[in-house]
């Protein structure tokens, strides 16, 4: 009896030790499962991390964002770029940059900015690299003159500008032997015939291929070519380089505070503008027919029923 009491204990304790080394085997099963699952979900948002370039694409739209409103013509190599565009467009970043502390620079009488070089010199560095120079001199682009005034090192920039029409959303960022290839396409804003503010209903009217090379650490633009990417064949893509709109009354207040006054202009002496008076020349006179009754002979200086004047 004693044996049968002592097998029944010992079967028990072998049960338990089963369950224990079940649940523990279970429980092993559980955490293994959730590390497995939480090194994927690891993987996974690390990948995504990779090809997503989310970040790249809107610092190149933010660097390319005046040059591709003035829309600048394909180039091979700076030394073949239109270099007037290319400055313009540093300028107009300078001003887009420091649009909230324009006071700091000196005008003329008339209000005109002087835009010091250093600071268009910083911005062409920045875009095309530190071995870009540039010489600076007075030059003319989109119908605006910008003076170079030497004993200031600075430019008279003109009071009004010229709104561009294109703003930059990048499509593609490929790399290539010792640079990117980053695809952009162009936005117009004046696609329906007045300005629009929501750009992402907009989609690009054309490609163009910004080519940046690697130099130092850094990409900066050496190039610009027709891509490859199209939207369908459309006219607008097709089209060469606009010239950008320029609204009606668009004046930069950054760059001058106001305008001189126009003075007025009072009536003219040039007897050619003075309104003919009426019968002169044929003005007033009735034509043969007209305002008489058909077949009416009677002629002017004809005084036969002219009542008479003492």
């Amino acid at each position: 009896m004693a044996n049968t009491n002592e097998a029944e204990k010992t079967r028990h304790a072998l049960r338990r030790r089963r369950r224990l080394r079940q649940i523990l085997g279970a429980v092993v099963c559980v955490l293994v499962l959730i590390g497995l699952y939480s090194v994927v979900l690891s993987g996974v948002r690390l990948a995504a991390q990779l090809f997503d370039d989310t970040e790249e694409r809107e610092e190149f739209e933010q660097r390319l964002q005046t040059l591709v409103s003035l829309d600048p013509e394909p180039f091979e190599s700076l030394e073949t770029a239109n270099r007037a565009r290319l400055l313009d467009a540093a300028i107009w970043t300078v001003i887009q940059k420091n649009s909230d502390n324009m006071d700091v620079y000196e005008r003329d009488e008339i209000g005109a900015m002087y835009l010091p070089t250093l600071d268009v010199d910083k911005e062409l560095s920045a875009l095309y690299g530190p071995d870009f120079q540039f010489n600076h001199e007075t030059f003319t682009d989109n119908g605006l003159t910008y003076t170079y005034v030497p004993e200031k090192s600075a430019y008279l920039l003109p009071i009004t500008s010229a709104n561009g029409v294109y703003v930059p959303r990048v499509m593609d960022i490929q790399r290539i032997s010792g640079g990117k290839r980053v695809t952009v396409g162009y936005l117009d804003l004046y696609s329906s015939g007045e300005i629009v503010f929501d750009i992402t209903k907009l989609e690009p009217v054309k490609y163009l291929d910004y080519i940046f090379t690697r130099s130092g650490g850094a990409y900066y633009l050496t190039s610009i070519t027709q891509s490859e990417m199209s939207n369908g064949g459309s006219g607008a893509a097709a089209a060469g380089p606009q010239t950008p709109a320029t609204p009606q009354g668009d004046v930069m207040s950054q760059v001058a505070t106001a305008l001189p006054d126009t003075p007025d202009i009072g009536p003219t002496d040039d007897p050619a503008a003075e309104p003919a008076p009426e019968g002169e020349d044929g003005a007033g006179e009735n034509e043969p027919g007209q305002d008489g009754e058909p077949g009416d002979d009677s002629t002017p200086g004809d005084d036969s029923d002219t009542p008479d004047t003492e």
